[in-house]
């Protein structure tokens, strides 16, 4: 759709067929949705097509708006049809519609719309077109008189006129507008509004004072200012006459507020302060108490990170989640899984998301496989798709991550193996992983509980994380898994472990 200027192009040819009219043609005021200081309608207008085979001819749609207000506009817009149409009708089998937003709307004024299709009419042949008006609102309007012409206009002015009479006077209180300095103050008595000034002032609030007589009281004041957008013709305001309030009065009611606001806040500092007195004297006499509360609650909502890693071969519903609920139950601890944080991993990618982890995560496990009941391939592998290929793929970035902190020497502290049957164990994790604390749940359960539990050295300082579920009176007797995992030799025969299976993984 474009703006244009002149006749169609379609008028300097004759047709052997032409469209036929339009179906129909309507139009209506609605709130321009651009995001402006001002607000404003624009007219929107709608039309169908005819149902007939004169349809395969049509081109394009010629709209013209002229408006008759203060100002008169000519405007006209051409609506091209893309391509050809190949049916009289939408695929749901109705009358193809259309509608075009866009004309500007000005306060009160006169909109005639006419729309014809292209290619028009033959000369000395009957030409087709529809027509109808509108009448745009005036500044009362909620919408328009927040337009740039209506504020032009002073319809957001509020003169908050106050007229009082002391005996044969009228005193006008009123607020001036920025849009202008000079306004002319009628005096009315029921119909009679002979009676004028002229007021040109710079003030915010000013103050005129006119002479009534013995008029009754039944007085209006119409103050008619002068605008640059309309000069005289600006928007009148009316007040009405109200009872006057004496000097002395004034004095009076100022004086005993002051002194009910000054009471008032001597009353809210002497609360003030007695509070401050009461909760320091509570606080002198509990330090002790308050102090061990605070901390204790401190060390009870530091709670260990476990990040959880397992092979492909460990049944996800049973074994995995059965061991993140025990712990997360249990234990208190927060549990870090690969599966609960899909999102996350599409956003950050495996890598990035599994390092970050791992320097948040407390503790890093990784989980044995068992013996894998039929059970379980038929009742999980079923539902979670590729997931096995996906696990596979983070514990092989895992465990390259182990090996990277195993040739560093660093984070060692942080990786535990679990397994959850010693006897029947397929032990298909790396070597590598063998100088790390091994467990068999639940038979170690004790040991691996107060493992979770032990101190944590930081680089900025020392601080105790504690499994706030666990009681701290169960007795710790170290495996002879762990026993075996700190020996010097274990490293060594580790790393070289490590890299034959980072090979074999393909991660090096």
């Amino acid at each position: 759709m474009r703006n244009v200027q002149g006749p169609a192009s379609e008028l300097n040819q004759a047709y052997n067929l032409t469209p036929a009219d339009l179906y129909n043609l309507n139009a209506k005021f609605i709130e321009n949705e651009k995001e402006t200081q001002f607000r404003s309608y624009l007219i929107n207008i709608s039309w169908s097509l005819s149902m007939d085979a004169s349809i395969r001819e049509l081109t394009a749609t010629k709209i013209c708006v002229t408006s008759h207000g203060t100002v008169r506009h000519f405007e006209c817009v051409r609506c091209s049809y893309t391509e050809k149409f190949q049916s009289q009708t939408t695929a749901g089998n109705q009358r193809w519609q259309f509608h075009y937003t866009g004309f500007p709307v000005e306060p009160v004024t006169n909109y005639f719309i006419h729309a014809y299709n292209l290619p028009p009419a033959n000369i000395n042949e009957d030409s087709s077109s529809k027509s109808l008006s509108l009448i745009s609102p005036g500044c009362n309007d909620h919408v328009m008189k927040y337009s740039k012409s209506c504020i032009e206009e002073g319809s957001l002015w509020n003169p908050n006129i106050t007229v009082c009479k002391t005996e044969a006077e009228v005193e006008v209180n009123f607020t001036t507008s920025s849009l202008g300095t000079r306004y002319i103050l009628f005096i009315c008595d029921t119909e009679d509004c002979n009676d004028h000034i002229e007021k040109e002032t710079n003030e915010s609030r000013t103050s005129v004072k006119l002479p009534v007589g013995d008029r009754s009281n039944n007085i209006t004041v119409k103050i008619i200012p002068y605008f640059p957008k309309c000069q005289h013709d600006c928007p009148r305001r009316t007040g009405t006459l109200t009872t006057c309030i004496q000097n002395y009065s004034n004095g009076a009611n100022t004086i005993d507020s002051i002194g009910r606001y000054m009471c008032f806040i001597l009353v809210a500092i002497f609360i003030t302060v007695c509070v401050t007195v009461a909760v320091l004297h509570f606080m002198k006499n509990h330090e002790t108490i308050m102090k061990r509360t605070f901390f204790h609650r401190a060390n009870l909502h530091q709670f260990v990170k476990v990040l959880v890693i397992y092979p492909k071969e460990v049944c996800f519903h049973h074994t995995v989640l059965t061991f993140a609920k025990f712990l997360h139950d249990s234990c208190q601890i927060d549990v870090i899984i690969d599966m609960w944080q899909k999102r996350k991993i599409a956003e950050k990618g495996p890598v990035q998301w599994l390092t970050a982890q791992k320097e948040i995560a407390d503790k890093i496990i990784f989980l044995c496989s068992s013996n894998i009941s039929t059970e379980c391939d038929e009742s999980c592998y079923k539902n979670i798709g590729n997931h096995k290929d996906n696990s596979d793929c983070m514990f092989a970035l895992a465990f390259n991550l182990f090996c990277s902190d195993l040739k560093n020497q660093s984070s060692l502290h942080k990786y535990i193996v679990v397994s959850f049957n010693e006897i029947n164990s397929k032990d298909t994790l790396p070597a590598a992983l063998k100088i790390c604390p091994k467990y068999y749940l639940m038979k170690d359960i004790d040991n691996f509980c107060r493992h979770l539990s032990i101190q944590h050295s930081q680089t900025n300082g020392k601080s105790t994380k504690t499994v706030s579920g666990w009681r701290s009176s169960i007795r710790c007797i170290p495996t002879e898994e762990y026993s075996m995992g700190i020996k010097d030799n274990g490293e060594v025969t580790a790393a070289a472990e490590c890299n034959s299976t980072r090979l074999l993984m393909g991660l090096i």
